[in-house]
C-alpha cells in the first residue's frame, strides 16, 4: 500500500505488482513480461522474478515452466467451491477464536477493523481490500491453529481481486459491519454467535460475487454452479493491462 516502505527491491516489486493485479491494472490473463516490468518498476530481473514467484504461490499468478507468467482469473464456476471452502475453514476458525483468543489477539483484530473503517471513509478501495484480508487473517490467527491460518490466507489472497471488483461496482456499504459484530462476539466468548455471523458474512460476500457475474443466489454446491444457466467466464469483461504506477 502507499504507506509502505520497502527494505528490498524484491519486496517493492512484489507489492507494486500485487496492487496492480488486485486493482485490475493487470487484468485477467495479462502476461507478466520480466523485461517490460524491469523498466516499469525500476527493478532488476532477479527481484522481478522472485516477486512473481511469490505471487504465483499466493494464487495471483499462473507460471508454467518455460512460459511467460500471467495473471490468474477466477471464473463463475469457481465461486461455489471457493465459498464452500471459506465456510468450512473460516467458520471453524472463528469458533476456535471465540474459545482461545487472548487480549493480544483481540488487539490484532481491532487494528484492521479500525483501518478498514478509515479506508472506507476515505474511499481508498485497494486499502479496503487489503484491510479486509488482514481482518480475516487476524481472526484465523486467533484460532491458534496454523493449518487453518495457512488455508484461510491462501483462499483469501486468491479472492482479493474479486473483493476489490465488488467494492468498485457494488460499493462498500456494510462491508465492515459483520467484522465488528464478529469481533464483539469473540470478545464475549459467544461461540455460537461468532459462528453465525461469520457464516452470514461469507454468504453476503458470495451473493455480491454472484451479482457481479450476473448469476442468481441460492447455489449451494460446486456441482450446482456448473449448470447451464451460468454464463461462461469468457463473457465477463476483462481489464486490459496498462503501465504499473510506481509506489
Amino acid at each position: 500500500m502507499s504507506e509502505q516502505t520497502f527494505s528490498t527491491k524484491t519486496e517493492q516489486a512484489y507489492w507494486v505488482l500485487r496492487k496492480a493485479i488486485v486493482t485490475g491494472e493487470f487484468g485477467d490473463w495479462a502476461p507478466l513480461d520480466e523485461v517490460e516490468l524491469m523498466s516499469q518498476i525500476d527493478a532488476g530481473r532477479t527481484p522481478i522474478r522472485e516477486a512473481i514467484k511469490r505471487l504465483a504461490s499466493e494464487e495471483f499468478v499462473v507460471w508454467h515452466p518455460h512460459r511467460t507468467p500471467h495473471v490468474r482469473t477466477t471464473s463463475a464456476d469457481d465461486l461455489a467451491a471457493l465459498y464452500e471452502a471459506r465456510q468450512t475453514f473460516e467458520v471453524t476458525a472463528v469458533r476456535l477464536a471465540a474459545q482461545r483468543a487472548t487480549p493480544a489477539d483481540i488487539e490484532l483484530m481491532e487494528k484492521p477493523a479500525d483501518q478498514l473503517d478509515k479506508a472506507i471513509a476515505d474511499k481508498k478501495l485497494y486499502e479496503v481490500a487489503e484491510f479486509d484480508y488482514d481482518f480475516h487473517l487476524a481472526v484465523a490467527k486467533a484460532s491458534h491453529n496454523r493449518f487453518l491460518v495457512e488455508a484461510i490466507s491462501h483462499l483469501n489472497l486468491g479472492s482479493l481481486r474479486l473483493w476489490y471488483r465488488s467494492y468498485v461496482r457494488i460499493g462498500t456499504t456494510s462491508i465492515n459491519d459483520h467484522h465488528r459484530e464478529t469481533l464483539e462476539a469473540i470478545r464475549r466468548r459467544d461461540v455460537d454467535l461468532a459462528m453465525s455471523i461469520t457464516q452470514a458474512h461469507i454468504e453476503f460476500s458470495h451473493e455480491r460475487q454472484l451479482r457481479l457475474f450476473g448469476l442468481s443466489a441460492g447455489l449451494n454446491s460446486p456441482a450446482e454452479s456448473t449448470s447451464s444457466t451460468r454464463k461462461p467466464a469468457r463473457d465477463i469483461p476483462r481489464l486490459r493491462p496498462r503501465k504499473v504506477a510506481r509506489s
